[in-house]
Parts: structure tokens; C-alpha cells; sequence
């Protein structure tokens, strides 16, 4: 991922090296093979395996070796032996705990000292840290006042993370970000940033949504203070609170609770105090909730016509202004697109003009969250999420048509086929049409049938036509011809729809391969189709020249016999699929033009980023749909209501049981 980054930057990943140290083995060994698989073999010999903490082995003029950049994420609550440790300057900070699983601080430590001088690094580190007192504290007092109490922090921020980020834990976690170089007007400031609520949840695992990461970043990067999200903090602030950095001291994100009205509950009505709070909810659709209510005074009630509450999603996406809102949000990202398709055509120079995708792509950023934010529906970090989530969609794309142009390879077969085949393509959907037809109606026959197969196994066709026929040649046997003939007419039926069913498979296989030719010779043209028959031809016959020479009577698991026979009938249907290439090029209008190509891979790309969108426009209404809904839940039927349902449900009850004499006297 670092060197992906470095490269999507526009620098060159191979002119910086990459050091590790692995203690498991295991785990050595799969970062080493890691290495090797992303074409990193010199990455792989730097990867040493030994205990860091007690003896550092990557070392240079007989000590430790010093680097730019330290990315770590080190096993949590460990034990360390101080008598094992070599290079203990590592550890000007002070020394914790070797018991009670405490050394995640030496780990922070051992980092430090292995930064040059304008060194950086980012760890992952359990909650603890931030907050344990004893030698933990001490340690953590120097790191915040510096070495010497010059009231100078190398900690530049915090950053809390959700739980179960990780694999194997729930322990909730930090990143700690160090810069040894900070900026004079931070160095006696700490950025505190508590992410911890914003994720997406997973099945066994939850993780950080490409719009978290932006929002994480931006904030870090521009150093922004948002309400219950970041926060700068004064050294002074931290000093007060005892050099205790838990970041909820600093920065509480709490939700706030959900309010009641015991009135509203007691004797019903919606508190129009608490339907007014969600007003900046209801702005970003423009949104009037009188709409939904009647009613001015202190309480509220849904008006005659939303007697249900399914009644509030369809109201709601029957309003004018929420539709008004997705259309103006519409036409934003066509008037983005605009000018932003012209930018692509810097990434297939950019390699003349060292026009860097990094730089497109925050020119983009940037002109998106212009257009969308003054719409209102999305803000900030919703904008920037559309388009991280795209960008990470077609980042693949976009190197490519960085090094090759628009190639025809981006182009899905489904485009292609909109495209230059739609005739083709509504011949097939017709016969997929017709064939659930007869599909159906065989099913429906042989369900005519009274015929009961084994037990929980449904009858085959062939096990109800042979019934059917045995059963009528009894029938003709005792005389009963007409009971026999009706028999013989279900037979007639289930096999005329069966037949129209093979036909019509039969006819769909055709079509699909036919159209699948087409599409393929589009792409690659003629040249190109027939080096790609060709070698599928070569290929063919290699293998049908081992089968023929093989002793063996299986060959993969398959009769030998059968695999030649098979292989004879590839290599005859791939000639024939390369002889009728120069007719089939006339008929499809020969190969795709490379201008054809970018508006297609354009089309593409907008259709995605469009969908992106509409994803994001549906989340915030159905949110704005589960406020209304929720005062539905909390406020419908109030508490008086709920017991005269209950005494009247009693005195019948008690009505049915006297009649019943159940009760004494």
C-alpha cells in the first residue's frame, strides 16, 4: 500500500527501501513471500525476524539504523525482558513495566529513536497508553513536555479508531502519529481526533469506509476543529488533566440521548419542540414537515391521510422538494462532468507532461465538493465519500490510460453491447422470454399431473411421462380408451413443451455465442481476433497431441477417449469461428475506433461516479424517512389509549370466561 501510495503521488516507489522486523515467524515468512508477490524482492531480504524491542537488527556504523518514515502496528499487552535488551539509548524515555503486559510504550519508544532527525511515524496502540498511570504516566509526561521539559511535544496527534478494526481483537484502538519536525506553532499544541463512530460494520470484522479515511486525513492534514470530531489542545489543557490523553477528555463524540415526552406518551400527540430539532435534517431536502402534521400548538399529530406508517416513505418520496433536491444534485454532477472528463485527458499525457494523477484527482475532489455542498443535500465528507469511493473504483482505469491510453481492454462487454449490439441483444431477451414461457408451462403440465414420486423429492419429467404412458396402456388394456387418450394428450403436452424448450435453449446458446463472437471481434479487430484463435487453436492441439500420446486411461479425472473427442470438437468450432472473421467484420462494422473507445470508458465512468450518488442521495432520505418514522414508533398511541385497549380486551375476556363458568359464582 505504501508504494501504491507513492506511485499514485507520482513518484517512483522503487527509489525508496523498505525495512521490517517480525518476531513470529509465521508471520515472517508470509511478509517476506508478500514481498516477492508485489515484485519486491529487496523489501523481502530487509525483512529481518527477532524480538525488536530486544535487539534491533537492522543496523548501520554499529547501531541501530535511523529512517525517514516508521509505519507500525505492534502486538498489543506485551511482556518484555529488560535484562535481553540491547541498545538501551533506545529508551531515553524511561522504562515500563517488564510484567503485567505492559510494554506497548517501549514499542512507541524503540520507533522514536529509529527516526532521523525529521522523521515521522504512525503505530497503532491499545487505549491504555493513553491513560495508565505508574512508570506509563512518567513516560507519557516526557513525551508530552519533551526529554528535557522544554514544553515541546513530538506527538502530533491522536487519532481514536473503532473497535474491531482489527483481526483477532476488539480491543478498541489509537494511532499516534509522531513528527520530529513539527510546525513552531504545534509544537506545544496535540491534535486529537476521535473517529471511533464513524465505520462500516462488518460480519466479523468492521472497517474504515474510503469517505472515513478522506475525512480522517483532511482533518489531519488542515488541522480542523469539528464539533464532537477534533480537536487542537493546548499543552496547558493536557497538564490540567494530569498528562492523561484518553480522547474523550479532549473531543467526546457521546450521542445525545434520545428525548421523551411523558406527556406525549400519557395522552398522545407529537412534541412539536422535538419534531422542530431535525431542522437541519429537514433542510437538506428543503423539507417542510407541516407536510406530515397537524396541529400549532405544544403538540403535534400526523395528519388523516398518514393512517399507516408504510403511508410516511411513500409521502415522503412523493414530495416535490425531495425530488427537486435529487434533481438538482443530478444536474450538479453532469455540470461537474463537464469539465471534469476534460481532466482525463491529462492522465493519458501524463507521462509527457508530468501531469500527476494525484494532482487530477485533487482538482477533482476539489471542484465536486464545490458543486454538490451548494446544493445542501450532501455535506463535506458525504461530498468527498462519492468520490472516494469512484476514485477507488477507477483508479485501476485510470493507470492504465496513464501508460497505454484508452484501450479497449476497460471497456466492459455490457457497454460494448448496449452499444453496437442492442439488435443482437433484443433478440436474446425475446428468446429468454419465450423460454420462461415454455418453461413455465411444462411445469404447469406436469404439476396437472396426479403423480406422487418418493417421498421429499420432486418428480422428474421422465419419471411422470413414463407413469403416464404406463398408466394408459393399462387403461387400454381394461377398454378404457377415452380415460387412456386423455392420459396420452398429457403426454403429448408435457413433450411438445419440452421439445419447444430444448429448441429454444438450443436457439439461445447459438444467439449468445454468436454475440459473444461479435463482441469480440469489435474489441480486438481482425488482426487481433485471429492471433487470438490462432493460439487458442495452437494451444488445442498441443493438448489433444499429449492426450493421443498419454498411456494413462483418465486425464484430469475424464476418460481419455472422451477428452480427445471433446478437444477434436474445440479445435473444429475454433476454425470455423476463424474463417468466418472477415465476414463477421463486415456485418459489425469493423473494429472499435480508439475515439469510440474514450467516450465508451467516459460513459463508463460517469455511470459509476452516478451511482455513487444516488447510493449516497437514497442514504440521506431514507435517514430523514426514519426520523419521521421513529415519532411513528414513539408517539402513535399514547399510554391512555394502550389501557383502554387493555381493559376493554380484559372485559371480554372476562365476558367469554363467565360464559364458559370458569369463574366462581
Amino acid at each position: 500500500q505504501s508504494a501504491q501510495y507513492i506511485e499514485e503521488q507520482g513518484g517512483n516507489p522503487h527509489r525508496v527501501a523498505l525495512f521490517g522486523q517480525e518476531k513470529a515467524g509465521t508471520v515472517w515468512a508470509i511478509c517476506d513471500m508478500n514481498m516477492i508477490l508485489h515484485n519486491n524482492s529487496d523489501a523481502a531480504s530487509n525483512i529481518e525476524n527477532g524480538d525488536t524491542i530486544a535487539n534491533p537488527l537492522h543496523k548501520e556504523s554499529g547501531t541501530y539504523k535511523k529512517f525517514d518514515r516508521v509505519i507500525a502496528n505492534p502486538p498489543f499487552s506485551q511482556n518484555y525482558n529488560k535484562s535481553e535488551v540491547k541498545f538501551e539509548s533506545r529508551f531515553a524515555y524511561g522504562w515500563a513495566p517488564e510484567t503485567g503486559k505492559k510494554a506497548d510504550l517501549m514499542f512507541v519508544q524503540h520507533m522514536i529513536a529509529s527516526l532521523k532527525d525529521r522523521g515521522m511515524m504512525a503505530t497503532i496502540m491499545p487505549h491504555g497508553v493513553l491513560f495508565r498511570g505508574g512508570r506509563e504516566k512518567a513516560i507519557r509526561e516526557k513525551l508530552i513536555e519533551g526529554l528535557h521539559n522544554e514544553g515541546e511535544t513530538i506527538i502530533e496527534a491522536i487519532i481514536g479508531l473503532p473497535q474491531g478494526l482489527f483481526y483477532g481483537t476488539g480491543i478498541p484502538a489509537c494511532v499516534v502519529v509522531i513528527n520530529k519536525n513539527k510546525p513552531d506553532e504545534l509544537k506545544d499544541k496535540i491534535l486529537f481526533i476521535n473517529a471511533d463512530a464513524e465505520f462500516a460494520e462488518g460480519k466479523n470484522q468492521n472497517k474504515l469506509r474510503p469517505e472515513d479515511i478522506e475525512k480522517i486525513d483532511f482533518v489531519f492534514t488542515n488541522k480542523k476543529k469539528y464539533d464532537k470530531y477534533s480537536r487542537l489542545v493546548d499543552l496547558k489543557k493536557i497538564r490540567e488533566n494530569e498528562y492523561n490523553l484518553n480522547i474523550r477528555r479532549y473531543v467526546d463524540n457521546t450521542p445525545e440521548s434520545e428525548p421523551e415526552n411523558v406527556k406525549a406518551h400519557l395522552n398522545g400527540g407529537i412534541p412539536k419542540l422535538e419534531v422542530e430539532s431535525f431542522k437541519k435534517e429537514y433542510d437538506k431536502f428543503n423539507f417542510d414537515y407541516k407536510i406530515m402534521f397537524l396541529g400549532n400548538s405544544e403538540f403535534l399529530k400526523f395528519r388523516e391521510e398518514i393512517s399507516e406508517k408504510d403511508l410516511i416513505k411513500e409521502k415522503i418520496e412523493d414530495e416535490a422538494s425531495v425530488k427537486e433536491s435529487f434533481h438538482e444534485m443530478r444536474e450538479a454532477i453532469k455540470k461537474w462532468w463537464e469539465y471534469a472528463k476534460d481532466d482525463f485527458s491529462k492522465i493519458e499525457l501524463s507521462k509527457e507532461n508530468g501531469h500527476k494523477i494525484s494532482e487530477i484527482r485533487k482538482e477533482l475532489l476539489h471542484s465536486m465538493k464545490q458543486e454538490f455542498v451548494k446544493v445542501g443535500v450532501l455535506d463535506d465528507f458525504q461530498s468527498s465519500g462519492v468520490f472516494v469511493n469512484w476514485w477507488n473504483n477507477i483508479k485501476y482505469d485510470l493507470k492504465t490510460i496513464s501508460s497505454v491510453g484508452w484501450s479497449e481492454s476497460l471497456i466492459p462487454d455490457d457497454v460494448l453491447i448496449s452499444t453496437f449490439f442492442s439488435f443482437e441483444e433484443e433478440e436474446i431477451e425475446k428468446i429468454e422470454s419465450k423460454l420462461a414461457e415454455e418453461e413455465s408451462l411444462l411445469a404447469e403440465t406436469l404439476e396437472e399431473v396426479d403423480y406422487e414420486g418418493e417421498e421429499d423429492k420432486k418428480p422428474s419429467k421422465s419419471e411422470i411421462t413414463k407413469y403416464l404412458k404406463s398408466e394408459a396402456k393399462e387403461l387400454n388394456q381394461l377398454g378404457k380408451d377415452r380415460d387412456a387418450a386423455e392420459l396420452k394428450s398429457q403426454v403429448d403436452a408435457i413433450e411438445k413443451h419440452d421439445n419447444q424448450v430444448k429448441k429454444l435453449k438450443k436457439g439461445l446458446t447459438h444467439k449468445q455465442d454468436e454475440l459473444k463472437h461479435k463482441v469480440l471481434l469489435k474489441r480486438l479487430g481482425s488482426e487481433g481476433s485471429k492471433k487470438h484463435f490462432n493460439d487458442l487453436i495452437e494451444q488445442a492441439q498441443e493438448d489433444l497431441k499429449k492426450a493421443e500420446e498419454s498411456s494413462e486411461e483418465k486425464i484430469h479425472g475424464k476418460n481419455r477417449t472422451t477428452v480427445i473427442n471433446n478437444l477434436k470438437k474445440d479445435i473444429s468450432v475454433l476454425e470455423k469461428k476463424l474463417a468466418e472473421i472477415e465476414g463477421f467484420m463486415d456485418s459489425i462494422g469493423g473494429m472499435i475506433e480508439p475515439a469510440d473507445c474514450k467516450i465508451l470508458i467516459l460513459r463508463k465512468h460517469f455511470d459509476l461516479i452516478n451511482n455513487e450518488l444516488n447510493r449516497y442521495l437514497n442514504n440521506e432520505k431514507r435517514a430523514l424517512i426514519t426520523i419521521l418514522e421513529n415519532f411513528w414508533d414513539k408517539y402513535k398511541v399514547p399510554s391512555k389509549e394502550l389501557e383502554e385497549e387493555r381493559a376493554k380486551a380484559k372485559q371480554e375476556l372476562d365476558e367469554y370466561l363467565n360464559k364458559l363458568r370458569y369463574y366462581d359464582g
